[in-house]
């Protein structure tokens, strides 16, 4: 018997409903008191855009909490969530755990036995499950990291490394991915992880068209780091090659080679390279090269010529620049240009 209302048969109209609602992917973002509202909103605004602009609706978002209703976030002010026992979770979800605001909202996370026993005992079901930011740290306690590769804060890569030793930890990648675990590094590159999975899921084009939308990179590699690698080797060499670095940035239009670094450090050409590398991790010639394209990222944004970029920062040809800029950021010094220029 058809039960009709307003002309439409509602036994087919509920049916076709639930065939589209099987076909959406659910992205599952589990918080806790004090947790970093941008970890859940920005991958969450990624995938609400995708929807926007897709007519399938792809993406389903809910928010959840142990013992559900109203939890506060870092910004002060309440989020509305599910109790997670009360949401069944299937092979069409992606639970992500997000990060803690500070480092003692993250401490008194890592107490709850009981989220740790859930997340330990659902994860496994989902097609994929990771976290943004310091999450990391809960699916590591949950025992969801050993022996896997994962990213998560710079600030807290030597703690996880450190107390979970089992765990493969990946301290400079914007986001890892390993198998069905996805972990993204500081809050922000949630956003770049979410873009990768709309990627994968969807394709190329939504992925650059939600990219266009939210105004923010096409697709930046995970493995790309968190941070400039002048910050970076500042910090690694606590100062004592800070007037070396302070002196290639004001020489990258020459045709620098790690001979003339040394004899700016006063060290022999061996000595200087074995301590640089001590020092900050990286070869002086690969923090060249990433010194040259970062300036030339700034250049392009303050809308400069892509043949004067090239030559400022110290190619050879526009063409070598080209490339290298691609291969370090993931998209192209034009498109680099069109999409930032004027906001640097």
């Amino acid at each position: 018997m058809k039960v009709m209302f307003g002309g439409y048969d509602i036994k087919r109209l509920y049916s076709a409903k639930r065939d589209i609602m099987s076909l959406q992917r659910r992205l599952l973002f589990f918080v806790y008191d004090g947790f970093d509202i941008l970890a859940t909103t920005g991958p969450a605004g990624v995938f609400a855009t995708a929807n926007s602009l897709c007519k399938d609706n792809p993406y389903e978002t809910i928010i959840i909490s142990m013992k559900g209703g109203p939890v506060s976030c870092n910004a002060g002010f309440p989020l509305l969530t599910e109790k997670a026992e009360d949401v069944e979770v299937t092979n069409r979800d992606s639970l992500f755990i997000a990060g803690a605001a500070n480092e003692t909202t993250l401490r008194k996370s890592l107490k709850d036995k009981e989220a740790l026993h859930w997340m330990k005992r659902v994860a496994h079901r989902c097609e994929r499950f990771g976290s943004v930011c310091t999450g990391s740290f809960l699916l590591a306690a949950a025992g969801l990291l050993e022996g896997r590769k994962a990213a998560t804060h710079w600030r807290g890569s030597a703690d996880l490394a450190k107390y979970y030793p089992a765990t493969h930890v990946l301290a400079d990648d914007l986001y890892v991915i390993d198998g069905t675990l996805w972990t993204s590094a500081g809050v922000t590159t949630g956003i770049d992880m979410a873009l990768a999975m709309v990627e994968k899921d969807c394709g190329s084009s939504l992925m650059g068209e939600v990219a266009k939308q939210l105004v923010v990179y096409a697709h930046r590699p995970g493995n790309q780091s968190q941070f400039s690698s002048v910050l970076n080797a500042q910090i690694s060499s606590q100062g004592r090659f800070s007037d070396v670095i302070v002196w290639i940035e004001d020489h990258l239009e020459s045709s620098l080679k790690v001979a003339d670094m040394a004899d700016q450090a006063g060290m022999s050409e061996r000595s200087f390279y074995r301590k640089f590398v001590n020092a900050t991790g990286i070869t002086p010639s690969k923090y060249l090269e990433n010194a040259r394209l970062e300036k030339a990222k700034q250049l392009l944004e303050r809308n400069a010529p892509i043949k004067r970029v090239s030559g400022e920062v110290g190619f050879r040809s526009e063409a070598a620049f080209r490339s290298a800029f691609t291969s370090r950021y993931g998209v192209s010094p034009s498109l680099h240009k069109k999409m930032h220029a004027g906001t640097g």
